[in-house]
């Protein structure tokens, strides 16, 4: 929506002091920050690890890395089995200094999740860790996994994030819908780029929420751009790239957005997103029969349910498809994200574009053949704002 044409009744546009660089492929960070530029890549016996993201700032120390090692029985690779975490997922960590170690505290736990490969023993962790503040001097330091791997320390060189980094502008411009704050959190410019930090943070409910994206889709090399910036010049540019940055919690979303450069004179600008995708775990199952149509309830919704068996293009699978009957109060069911067959779990694929906006049937694998009986959970519901934001540059 062109800036002219931006209705403020529904944002707040506040520039708050702050000293922020923006490091491109990282994010935004404090002006007096170091950040890891290159992810460092270790091995040791059928151990792997990837430190993917090291920040030092005043105000903590934020780890993401992945880890694989032995953690259990293979996956068998025949339709899909739910692993058992490692016994190891949450390991002893350290930080190993000039002046001394600083040691992973329970409070410094952050998301995490793991994976496993099918045919394999081993086991990834996708882990995001917090420790107190470095000091302020810290360029290098080891960080240290202890229990199953043994003591392993892996080197590691920070870098002044002013030295790849552009000077950035702090802001808090919000717009709520649907218990969804969306706030531009950051705006970075320069002659081949504009980079907007947008946090996505959701209100308590009763059952928990968990951000999926942005707009209809997660952003992927190659996609067709979704969202627009306008600057009070008449620019208007669309968004080149997208990528994840941290987040607090597990159910928000934090991402940087990044557009080509806006008009060297603009002072002004403003962008809208206009729909966001969110899963809803309802805490319960509904239950549906193999073959079978029925009018059901799945979450908030009342949905026409279609459940057939079919081949999919890796065998038997059964094939899940409700239908909401449109739009309710801005909200539109996508899809389950969670289908069982036969009390089994498993993961889904999709059957058309999930990324359309528009329902979508479901696909979850019955190697077997021999389903009698599916059931979901957690509703992705696509919300309509539009979200509105304008702000200074």
């Amino acid at each position: 929506m062109p800036l002219a044409r931006t209705s403020a009744c529904s944002l707040v546009a506040v520039v708050a002091a702050s000293e922020l660089v923006f490091v491109p492929g990282v994010g935004f960070r404090p002006l007096a920050s170091a950040t890891l530029v290159t992810p460092v890549t270790a091995e040791r016996g059928e151990w792997s690890v990837t430190i993917e993201r090291l920040l030092r700032s005043s105000e903590k120390t934020e780890l993401v890395f992945s880890l694989t090692g032995p953690g259990g029985p293979p996956v068998s690779g025949v339709g899909f089995e739910r692993p058992e975490p490692p016994a190891w997922m949450h390991l002893p960590i350290s930080l190993h200094h000039a002046g001394g170690t600083i040691e992973l505290t329970n409070e410094g736990q952050g998301p995490s999740g793991f994976s496993a490969g099918a045919g394999s023993h081993l086991r990834t962790i996708h882990p995001t860790v917090r420790f107190p503040p470095l000091p302020p001097d810290t360029m290098d330091l080891e960080v240290v996994f202890d229990g199953a791997p043994g003591s392993w320390a892996v080197p590691v060189r920070l870098t002044a994030s002013t030295q790849y980094g552009l000077p950035a502008k702090g802001l808090q411009a919000a717009d709520s819908h649907h218990g969804v704050t969306l706030t531009v959190r950051g705006v970075a410019r320069s002659d081949s780029m504009t980079a907007v930090d947008v946090n996505a943070s959701l209100d308590p409910t009763p059952q928990p929420r968990f951000m999926r994206s942005l707009g209809l889709r997660r952003h992927r090399p190659g996609d067709e751009p979704e969202f627009a910036l306008f600057d009070d010049r008449g620019s208007e540019v669309r968004e080149f790239a997208v990528f994840d940055d941290e987040v607090a919690k597990g159910s928000e979303l934090h991402q940087v957005l990044v557009f080509p450069p806006l008009d060297a004179e603009a002072t002004r600008c403003s962008f809208t997103i206009p729909d966001v995708v969110l899963a809803e775990y309802n805490g319960a199952w509904t239950k549906m029969a193999v073959p079978s149509e029925s009018s059901t309830r799945f979450g908030t919704f009342d949905v026409r349910a279609a459940v057939t068996k079919v081949q999919s293009r890796r065998g038997p699978a059964v094939r899940v498809s409700l239908d909401d009957g449109g739009w309710h109060d801005d909200r539109r069911l996508l899809y389950p994200e969670t289908v069982w067959v036969n009390g089994r779990h498993g993961g889904i694929s999709w059957d058309g574009s999930p990324s359309s906006g528009e329902p979508c049937a479901v696909l979850a694998e019955n190697p077997q053949d021999d389903a009698s009986e599916v059931m979901i959970e957690s509703p992705v519901v696509r919300l309509r704002g539009p979200w509105r934001f304008e702000f200074d540059l």
